[in-house]
């Protein structure tokens, strides 16, 4: 499925050389994965510290930012942000990127890579956390890289242990499973082990979470087996976003 998403960045890629004649610099930045590393990693101290002057110097006035659940701000709303206190849920990430991948072209530095993250609840006292992809991209201004655009997109369950609770009732999840009109799921179990498989495409392990709910590592998706009074399972549930998808039990 092609999303709006891309369609937008593939138009703001295309801006972007328009975007760097603008003000243009009196000497070239330098094009080295470390220069851009440099750059990238003051940005992490200075908006850690909430450093507002620091961060204001490392961002281009254009700035625009959409983070993993899909909220997007500006330059003023990011400094706005750091200039208050730090609220109830405090942010931690790894100091360095991981799995780098940088491409220089049009007089942008554009870097991809992946980053671990951890928020913590100061009153409840518990923490979650995930693994993102993030992409930066950076302008070329007076010599120097500053950061434009900024995007995050949530790795699902990359680290996400399964529960060991459902082993004793994998069986009661093997079965057919019908969703539309023609459309057939089929449930198998391989040792301690489910897979499922949808239509036309290859299995997939299944891993369990808890009370009836799965999930794997392909996707963001959650599906839930749905029981009835009785106990006995009688269909999937699937969740995403703002979709559901409900899959009946075949006899």
């Amino acid at each position: 499925m092609i999303r709006p998403f891309y369609l937008a960045w593939a138009v703001l890629l295309s801006s972007l050389p328009a975007l760097t004649q603008q003000n243009q610099s009196p000497g070239p930045c330098p094009a080295t994965e470390q220069a851009v590393l440099d750059v990238g990693h003051k940005l992490w101290t200075t908006y850690r510290n909430r450093d507002v002057a620091a961060y204001d110097k490392l961002v281009d006035d254009s700035f625009m930012s959409t983070d993993d659940g899909g909220v997007r701000k500006g330059k003023q709303d990011i400094l706005a942000e750091l200039s208050k206190p730090e609220g109830n849920i405090h942010n931690e990430t790894d100091e360095q990127p991981a799995d780098i991948r940088l491409v220089f072209t049009n007089g942008v530095a554009i870097l991809n890579a992946t980053k671990h993250w951890t928020d913590y609840d100061k009153k409840a006292g518990n923490s979650w956390g995930g693994t993102s992809v993030i992409t930066r991209v950076f302008t070329c201004k007076n010599g120097e890289w500053k950061l434009v655009v900024f995007h995050e997109t949530g790795i699902p369950n990359k680290n996400r242990q399964p529960s060991t609770g459902a082993i004793d009732h994998l069986d009661d999840y093997v079965g057919h499973y019908r969703f539309g009109e023609k459309g057939e799921i089929s449930v198998v179990r391989t040792g301690d082990k489910l897979f499922e498989t949808w239509p036309g495409d290859e299995p997939v392990e299944i891993l369990p979470g808890k009370y009836d709910t799965f999930f794997t590592r392909q996707d963001g998706w959650v599906e839930s087996f749905v029981r009835d009074k009785s106990g006995k399972v009688t269909g999937i549930l699937y969740t995403y976003a703002d979709g559901e998808i409900e899959a009946k039990r075949m006899p």
